[in-house]
Protein backbone atom coordinates (compact mmCIF):
# COMPACT_ATOMS: atom_id res chain seq x y z
CA UNK A 1 0.00 0.00 0.00
CA UNK A 2 1.13 3.55 -0.63
CA UNK A 3 2.41 5.32 2.49
CA UNK A 4 0.57 8.11 4.30
CA UNK A 5 3.37 10.53 3.43
CA UNK A 6 3.08 9.75 -0.26
CA UNK A 7 -0.72 10.05 -0.11
CA UNK A 8 -0.27 13.51 1.33
CA UNK A 9 2.15 14.36 -1.47
CA UNK A 10 -0.36 13.27 -4.11
CA UNK A 11 -3.09 15.38 -2.55
CA UNK A 12 -0.75 18.37 -2.44
CA UNK A 13 0.17 17.97 -6.10
CA UNK A 14 -3.48 17.72 -7.07
CA UNK A 15 -4.12 21.03 -5.39
CA UNK A 16 -1.12 23.09 -6.47
CA UNK A 17 0.51 21.57 -9.57
CA UNK A 18 0.33 24.29 -12.17
CA UNK A 19 3.21 24.42 -14.65
CA UNK A 20 4.16 27.81 -15.99
CA UNK A 21 2.92 28.39 -19.53
CA UNK A 22 4.84 30.91 -21.60
CA UNK A 23 3.24 32.00 -24.88
CA UNK A 24 3.01 35.25 -26.81
CA UNK A 25 -0.52 34.34 -27.93
CA UNK A 26 -3.14 31.63 -27.77
CA UNK A 27 -3.58 29.27 -30.71
CA UNK A 28 -6.50 29.93 -33.03
CA UNK A 29 -9.58 27.72 -32.47
CA UNK A 30 -8.89 25.58 -35.54
CA UNK A 31 -5.13 25.29 -35.02
CA UNK A 32 -3.73 21.80 -34.57
CA UNK A 33 -0.60 20.65 -32.80
CA UNK A 34 2.01 19.91 -35.45
CA UNK A 35 5.01 19.27 -33.23
CA UNK A 36 5.98 18.86 -29.60
CA UNK A 37 9.26 18.13 -27.88
CA UNK A 38 10.89 18.21 -24.46
CA UNK A 39 14.15 20.12 -24.02
CA UNK A 40 17.15 18.65 -22.25
CA UNK A 41 17.60 19.88 -18.70
CA UNK A 42 20.24 22.49 -18.06
CA UNK A 43 23.35 20.97 -16.44
CA UNK A 44 23.22 20.99 -12.62
CA UNK A 45 19.72 22.51 -12.71
CA UNK A 46 18.19 19.82 -10.53
CA UNK A 47 15.64 19.00 -13.23
CA UNK A 48 15.50 15.79 -15.25
CA UNK A 49 14.10 17.48 -18.35
CA UNK A 50 13.76 20.97 -19.72
CA UNK A 51 10.50 22.66 -20.77
CA UNK A 52 7.89 21.09 -23.03
CA UNK A 53 7.37 22.92 -26.34
CA UNK A 54 4.00 22.70 -28.13
CA UNK A 55 3.86 24.09 -31.67
CA UNK A 56 0.62 24.75 -33.57
CA UNK A 57 -0.27 24.90 -37.25
CA UNK A 58 -0.86 28.68 -36.99
CA UNK A 59 2.70 29.22 -35.77
CA UNK A 60 1.84 29.60 -32.08
CA UNK A 61 4.32 28.03 -29.68
CA UNK A 62 3.39 27.30 -26.08
CA UNK A 63 6.16 26.45 -23.63
CA UNK A 64 5.25 24.53 -20.49
CA UNK A 65 7.76 25.01 -17.68
CA UNK A 66 8.01 23.15 -14.42
CA UNK A 67 7.62 25.11 -11.17
CA UNK A 68 10.77 26.43 -9.47
CA UNK A 69 12.54 23.89 -7.30
CA UNK A 70 12.16 24.16 -3.55
CA UNK A 71 14.69 23.12 -0.95
CA UNK A 72 13.83 20.79 1.88
CA UNK A 73 14.02 22.12 5.42
CA UNK A 74 14.13 20.53 8.85
CA UNK A 75 10.38 21.01 9.09
CA UNK A 76 9.32 20.18 5.55
CA UNK A 77 10.57 17.85 2.84
CA UNK A 78 10.19 19.23 -0.68
CA UNK A 79 9.00 16.88 -3.42
CA UNK A 80 9.73 18.76 -6.61
CA UNK A 81 8.27 18.28 -10.06
CA UNK A 82 11.43 17.54 -12.04
CA UNK A 83 10.44 16.37 -15.50
CA UNK A 84 7.97 15.60 -18.26
CA UNK A 85 7.46 12.03 -19.49
CA UNK A 86 5.09 9.97 -21.67
CA UNK A 87 4.01 12.95 -23.78
CA UNK A 88 1.19 11.83 -26.10
CA UNK A 89 -0.94 13.54 -28.76
CA UNK A 90 -4.60 12.55 -29.14
CA UNK A 91 -5.99 11.79 -32.58
CA UNK A 92 -7.83 15.14 -32.76
CA UNK A 93 -4.36 16.76 -32.93
CA UNK A 94 -5.58 19.39 -30.44
CA UNK A 95 -5.26 17.48 -27.18
CA UNK A 96 -1.88 16.71 -25.64
CA UNK A 97 -1.11 14.88 -22.43
CA UNK A 98 1.92 14.10 -20.33
CA UNK A 99 3.02 12.63 -17.03
CA UNK A 100 4.88 14.67 -14.43
CA UNK A 101 7.97 13.16 -12.78
CA UNK A 102 8.10 13.97 -9.06
CA UNK A 103 10.75 13.40 -6.45
CA UNK A 104 9.60 10.49 -4.30
CA UNK A 105 9.72 9.95 -0.57
CA UNK A 106 10.46 6.24 -0.85
CA UNK A 107 12.85 5.86 -3.79
CA UNK A 108 16.13 7.31 -5.02
CA UNK A 109 14.51 8.25 -8.33
CA UNK A 110 11.53 10.30 -9.43
CA UNK A 111 8.20 8.70 -10.30
CA UNK A 112 5.25 9.86 -12.46
CA UNK A 113 2.45 10.98 -10.15
CA UNK A 114 0.25 13.18 -12.33
CA UNK A 115 -1.24 13.02 -15.82
CA UNK A 116 -1.93 16.45 -17.29
CA UNK A 117 -4.33 17.07 -20.20
CA UNK A 118 -3.79 20.16 -22.35
CA UNK A 119 -6.07 21.52 -25.09
CA UNK A 120 -6.40 24.79 -27.01
CA UNK A 121 -3.45 26.41 -25.25
CA UNK A 122 -4.48 25.62 -21.68
CA UNK A 123 -4.54 22.82 -19.13
CA UNK A 124 -7.91 21.08 -18.86
CA UNK A 125 -7.28 18.68 -15.99
CA UNK A 126 -4.60 17.10 -13.83
CA UNK A 127 -5.25 13.54 -12.66
CA UNK A 128 -3.71 12.14 -9.46
CA UNK A 129 -4.23 8.84 -7.69
CA UNK A 130 -1.06 6.80 -7.05
CA UNK A 131 1.93 6.22 -9.28
CA UNK A 132 1.14 6.38 -13.00
CA UNK A 133 1.98 2.95 -14.38
CA UNK A 134 0.73 3.73 -17.90
CA UNK A 135 -1.76 5.98 -19.63
CA UNK A 136 -3.25 6.54 -23.09
CA UNK A 137 -5.83 8.49 -25.07
CA UNK A 138 -8.69 6.50 -26.54
CA UNK A 139 -9.70 6.92 -30.21
CA UNK A 140 -12.01 9.88 -30.70
CA UNK A 141 -10.20 12.12 -28.19
CA UNK A 142 -13.11 11.97 -25.75
CA UNK A 143 -11.62 9.70 -23.09
CA UNK A 144 -8.29 8.71 -21.60
CA UNK A 145 -7.32 5.72 -19.51
CA UNK A 146 -4.77 5.49 -16.72
CA UNK A 147 -3.57 2.50 -14.71
CA UNK A 148 -2.45 3.52 -11.22
CA UNK A 149 -0.53 1.48 -8.69
CA UNK A 150 1.98 1.54 -5.85
CA UNK A 151 5.65 2.24 -6.45
CA UNK A 152 6.51 -1.32 -5.45
CA UNK A 153 4.45 -4.42 -4.94
CA UNK A 154 2.62 -7.20 -6.76
CA UNK A 155 -0.72 -5.38 -7.06
CA UNK A 156 -2.45 -5.61 -10.44
CA UNK A 157 -3.27 -1.94 -10.64
CA UNK A 158 -6.30 0.30 -10.68
CA UNK A 159 -7.51 0.87 -14.27
CA UNK A 160 -9.55 4.05 -14.64
CA UNK A 161 -11.31 5.60 -17.61
CA UNK A 162 -11.88 9.37 -17.58
CA UNK A 163 -13.84 11.86 -19.64
CA UNK A 164 -11.37 14.38 -21.06
CA UNK A 165 -13.71 17.38 -21.17
CA UNK A 166 -15.14 17.05 -17.66
CA UNK A 167 -12.34 15.15 -15.92
CA UNK A 168 -14.95 12.81 -14.41
CA UNK A 169 -14.42 9.10 -13.79
CA UNK A 170 -16.32 6.99 -16.34
CA UNK A 171 -15.31 3.45 -15.37
CA UNK A 172 -12.95 1.57 -13.07
CA UNK A 173 -11.56 -1.96 -13.38
CA UNK A 174 -9.46 -4.03 -11.00
CA UNK A 175 -7.47 -7.07 -11.99
CA UNK A 176 -7.26 -10.52 -10.47
CA UNK A 177 -4.63 -10.62 -7.73
CA UNK A 178 -4.20 -14.39 -8.13
CA UNK A 179 -3.29 -14.18 -11.82
CA UNK A 180 -1.80 -10.68 -11.65
CA UNK A 181 -3.74 -9.74 -14.77
CA UNK A 182 -7.12 -8.43 -15.83
CA UNK A 183 -10.10 -10.78 -15.78
CA UNK A 184 -11.53 -12.22 -18.99
CA UNK A 185 -14.50 -9.87 -18.92
CA UNK A 186 -12.37 -6.70 -18.70
CA UNK A 187 -13.36 -4.03 -21.26
CA UNK A 188 -11.28 -3.46 -24.36
CA UNK A 189 -9.84 -0.14 -23.19
CA UNK A 190 -8.43 -1.79 -20.05
CA UNK A 191 -7.00 -4.68 -22.04
CA UNK A 192 -5.29 -2.30 -24.45
CA UNK A 193 -3.78 -0.40 -21.54
CA UNK A 194 -2.60 -3.64 -19.91
CA UNK A 195 -0.97 -4.67 -23.19
CA UNK A 196 0.86 -1.34 -23.40
CA UNK A 197 1.91 -1.66 -19.77
CA UNK A 198 3.63 -4.99 -20.42
CA UNK A 199 4.92 -4.14 -23.88
CA UNK A 200 8.78 -4.13 -23.99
Amino acid sequence: MISGLCKGLIALLAAIWLPLAVSAQSPSPNARITKFFVDHAEPDSGYETGPLHIIYSDGTEVVQKLPPLKKSTDKETAFNEVGFSEVQLADDKKTLGWAVQVENCCTSYSIPLTVVVFRSGKILHSFNQQMVWKWMFLPGSIQLAIVWGPTHGPEVGDYRLYNIASGSLVSEVWGDEDTQSLKNDAPNWARELEERLHRP
